[in-house]
């Protein structure tokens, strides 16, 4: 087994282990539980507060390596992490406050504190949405012989198309997907990406590559045909430094997607 064979088997185990529910229900990992502390999870990702108003939201996020030592350590001393504003509104219910969120590593965690920590996003994003001011998400719209992936609401609407989120940055993923359809033409499969101003479509392709990539912007996952794409890529392909480019950003991705998910779970749960 190749160096890619098992970085594409240990982040598919991963997944696997940890995000198999994820195209069901959210992932369940909201800190608003009364287990003891030491059983909380000796891995990395992001601790976090959502500060809700009536139109806005702000998630305050710190990058864990360590979720249940930061945790207890948080929950001890609060006072010690002003970024989180965990004590605004007094010190009541500061562990209620306080959620977590698994992440494969604290790279994805520092990825996505890049990309959300202290903006402020409105809840209702579609009703403020136009051609001056197109909203920070991603919108993804399935259509018969693929998707297409929109960088503003003022592109795309209607019944199939679902929101993603602040899934990344524009440019970014624009030149990685240009890698990718070279890539995966290059090893022999059909793969058409037409890059657009503001919009992504996927189409023309393998039915089975369209249907992965469908279920990672929507869903965050990354699955088994998607690892066993990149094995076959790894035989075909001798630049392996693209690939391992490719791999992380899709994984980047699909980790971004997750937790909005469950930044929207949240929202929807919340009491106040």
């Amino acid at each position: 087994m190749d160096y890619i064979e098992q970085m594409v088997a240990e982040t598919f185990k991963h997944l696997h282990e940890n995000f198999s529910h994820a195209e069901v229900a959210p992932l369940p990992v909201v800190s608003k539980i009364d287990d003891e502390v030491n059983e909380y999870p000796a891995e990395p990702g992001v601790l976090y507060h959502l500060q809700k108003s009536t139109s806005l939201f702000v998630i305050r996020t710190l990058v864990s390596k360590n979720i249940r030592d930061d945790y207890q350590a948080i929950l001890e001393n609060p006072d010690l992490y002003p970024s989180l504003r965990l004590l605004e509104g007094g010190n009541l219910d500061v562990e209620k406050k306080l959620r977590f969120f698994i992440l494969e590593s604290h790279l994805q965690a520092e990825i996505i504190q890049d990309q959300i920590a202290n903006r402020r996003f409105p809840i209702n994003e579609e009703t403020m949405c136009n051609l001056s001011d197109p909203g920070f998400s991603w919108w993804m719209t399935k259509k018969p012989s693929g998707f297409q992936i929109s960088f503003t609401l003022s592109v795309t609407s209607g019944d199939d198309t679902v929101k993603l989120g602040p899934v990344g940055d524009h440019q970014m993923a624009v030149r990685n997907f240009q890698l990718m359809e070279s890539l995966i033409q290059e090893a022999g499969l059909n793969l058409n990406i037409q890059n657009e101003t503001n919009r992504v479509q996927f189409n023309e392709g393998e039915e089975f590559l369209l249907e992965e990539l469908k279920d990672l912007f929507e869903f965050g996952v990354v699955g088994e045909g998607m690892s066993n794409l990149f094995k076959l890529l790894s035989r075909r392909i001798s630049d392996h430094s693209q690939l391992e480019t490719l791999w992380f950003y899709l994984q980047e991705v699909a980790a971004m997607r997750r937790f909005w998910i469950q930044v929207q779970y949240d929202l929807g749960n919340e009491l106040d």
